[in-house]
């Protein structure tokens, strides 16, 4: 049988006081039983954080092995990006992805607003995810890379659910509200110094349903991107607007770069 080299035998209780006790500190920050002495004081700036990434190698290549592999339409979405020689970590990723199928299944949603396409890995993920009557409008301003998407899109098992959309996303927002479409589902991940503004569309013009919940990816890229990039510290007023925003309740998922869940309050 395999061991980790900690062979403790006894009850349960008598397993963490012997192999788990260690670990109470850092169990103890998260529940806040530390006082506010060990916490971060936050301002109008992000904090410093040295690192560029929030991932532990061994704990993502664990993570991705032990989750389900993504589809051949999928697949297709990866190879295609690669050929095109475009940016792959715009691409969700396969954790991400699974994760977005599987809240959307949860969910139980039937629409979902995708902001910022790419290559049409989140798009596809979403669509895998919804019901056979189930829609996706995704949203997309660089034409080269949308035609990428589109290829994959129509390629896929998933094409009848998929509307893509080329132009400037917040236009594109406004006209889907003028014509009062809702959705169950908006994640944003397009440009990051405009996530407020999106943010503020979906909210304020009907476009998210009342029950429907805001996704906004790379939220933690606020501690990640470079001190002198502009979009680190837009990303932080964003995440302070919401946890301020008393309409909604939200929580920070350290998923790949973090994944804001937001969803106004009932």
């Amino acid at each position: 049988q395999p061991s980790n080299g900690t062979n403790v035998e006894g009850t349960y209780n008598e397993w963490i006081e012997k192999a788990q006790s260690k670990r109470s500190d850092a169990h103890n920050e998260r529940l806040g039983l530390n006082g506010d002495s060990t916490r971060l004081t936050l301002g109008v700036e992000p904090p410093a954080f040295e690192a560029d990434t929030i991932f532990k190698d061994i704990v993502e290549d664990y993570s991705t092995q032990m989750t389900t592999a993504a589809s051949s339409d999928i697949d297709r979405v990866v190879a295609a990006t690669a050929e095109q020689g475009m940016f792959m970590p715009c691409m969700v990723g396969q954790l991400e992805g699974q994760f977005l199928k599987m809240f959307v299944q949860t969910a139980k949603a039937k629409t979902v607003l995708d902001i910022g396409t790419f290559t049409g890995y989140s798009a596809l993920s979403f669509a895998e995810g919804l019901p056979a009557d189930g829609s996706v409008v995704t949203l997309e301003f660089d034409e080269k890379i949308a035609a990428v998407a589109k290829e994959c899109f129509e390629a896929s098992a998933q094409a009848a659910k998929i509307d893509l959309r080329v132009g400037n996303a917040a236009a594109i927002m406004e006209e889907l509200a003028n014509v009062g479409q809702q959705f169950d589902v908006i994640f944003i991940d397009a440009d990051k110094d405009n996530y407020a503004a999106y943010y503020n569309l979906a909210m304020d013009s009907g476009l998210l349903a009342d029950d429907g919940c805001i996704l906004a990816d790379n939220s933690l890229c606020a501690l990640v991107y470079d001190k002198d990039d502009i979009r680190r510290q837009r990303l932080h007023e964003f995440n302070t607007m919401v946890a301020n925003d008393d309409r909604v309740e939200q929580t920070v998922l350290t998923v790949r770069e973090g994944i804001t869940i937001i969803r106004k309050k009932q």
